[in-house]
């Protein structure tokens, strides 16, 4: 390995320490807890080594989402191979819960942060990913609703119910609410939740 191909490993890789440290800091302690200095202390760097990296925190944040959407878009590869629309939804809400289940820690810093990241509020075209994905779901939602002829319903609307639904059956799941319902059954009441409400909403 070249000198140069050395340096850009050893870049990418403190890239990925500084992202890691930024991300167990959020988790412990929230956005309000993250600061460069905070992410510089736990990896034994100076500040401005990070600012080589990055503008801001703010920035940082923004990264983490963007992997987070990558990961979560591994878990739909099965339904964006799904040619019918209305069994497409189906499988993006299980995909959702899914990966919800899987990755608390993603989940909880793409979903349940305390309030909007500020560089999204000043560049809302640069959340890409999370954007996609919604629209996404919002036009698999008009496709399957003209093969239903469902008129009546919009599609972005319809979106936000399906992702209210699945958001909720996710958090409930995460706070062991569902244990309140029925014992040892989180994943079996998840699973019979998410097709009720399917049905309910796409029943022929």
């Amino acid at each position: 390995m070249g000198l140069a191909e050395r340096k850009e490993r050893e870049k990418a890789e403190l890239r990925e320490l500084i992202l890691d440290a930024a991300k167990r800091i959020l988790l412990k302690s929230g956005q309000e807890g993250l600061s460069i200095r905070k992410i510089a202390n736990t990896i034994e760097y100076s500040p401005a080594t990070i600012y080589l990296y990055f503008k801001d925190k703010d920035e940082i944040l923004h990264e983490l989402m963007e992997m987070g959407f990558t990961l979560m878009n591994k878990f739909m590869t099965k339904a964006y191979e799904e040619k019918d629309a209305v069994k497409r939804i189906y499988l993006i809400g299980k995909a959702y819960v899914e990966f919800g289940l899987e990755h608390k820690d993603w989940y909880d810093l793409m979903f349940n942060s305390d309030k909007p990241m500020k560089h999204i509020e000043k560049c809302m075209e640069d959340w890409d990913a999370g954007m996609a994905m919604f629209n996404y779901l919002a036009s698999t939602c008009k496709e399957a609703m003209l093969s239903l002829q469902m008129h009546a319903l919009e599609e972005r609307i319809l979106a936000l119910q399906l992702w209210s639904c699945v958001h909720g059956l996710v958090n409930l799941a995460h706070t062991e609410r569902l244990e309140i319902v029925e014992r040892n059954q989180t994943k079996e009441l998840v699973s019979k939740t998410l097709d009720t409400m399917f049905l309910s909403i796409f029943h022929k």
